[in-house]
């Protein structure tokens, strides 16, 4: 025991983060390709496939993950055996899956307004893709804690499997205190990178508007 926890709780704590990060990284880089794919498909000026793809971002972007999470595990529980031959816990997939409507809708926003921005020549502008879509990282994270609806062993089960052992004691609102701090700090470190990333990036760049 460490005071009134358990004595593997920090250990089970990272293996979960490791799990949240797993699924709001894996939504990140599907989403992005997708969403910038089609921002670049919308680009060819073509009124079918822009009709198609407008009217796809609109239905992505009413999913909600809680919804669209437990759709996938209603709808794949029958194929459970056999996605465990192709993923170690099929819920990981579920969740990352369900995270990708909005991802994926959110990054054809960022991307689209990024692509007109560097078409105009304001190129530092099109880089506030950088930061952006680290907020949406934040966001998957925090998505990400849906998976203990389902079972996944993320971070979130594990501090609330934790705090049914301590019962109604002053200890359990320590612990969740405990957990929003450490959930806070990782977020900050994120932005704070992204920050730096962007003002890495930008220092390349000057704007140069281009001429009507």
């Amino acid at each position: 025991m460490i005071g009134p926890f358990s004595e593997d709780l920090p250990l089970r704590i990272a293996e979960g983060l490791l799990v949240n990060f797993e699924i709001a990284i894996s939504a990140l880089v599907i989403g992005l390709a997708s969403g910038g794919l089609l921002a670049l498909l919308g680009r060819l000026q073509n009124p079918v496939v822009s009709g198609v793809i407008g009217s796809s971002i609109s239905v992505l972007r009413a999913t909600p993950v809680f919804i669209a999470m437990f759709f996938l595990a209603g709808v794949l529980r029958s194929h459970y055996s056999a996605l465990e031959a192709w993923f170690a816990d099929p819920r990981i997939m579920f969740v990352t899956l369900a995270c990708l409507p909005y991802i994926t809708s959110y990054a054809y926003d960022q991307v689209s307004e990024a692509l007109v921005q560097w078409h105009r020549g304001a190129h530092r502008a099109a880089m506030l893709l950088i930061p952006n879509m680290a907020r949406s990282f934040q966001i998957l994270v925090s998505a990400s804690c849906f998976g203990a609806a389902i079972g996944v062993n993320e971070a979130m089960s594990v501090v609330l499997s934790e705090a049914e052992l301590l019962g109604q004691s002053v200890w359990r609102f320590v612990l969740y205190a405990l957990t929003v701090l450490l959930f806070f700090g990782l977020m900050q470190t994120v932005v704070a990178s992204s920050r730096l990333l962007h003002r890495l990036v930008t220092a390349r760049f000057s704007d140069a508007p281009r001429a009507y």
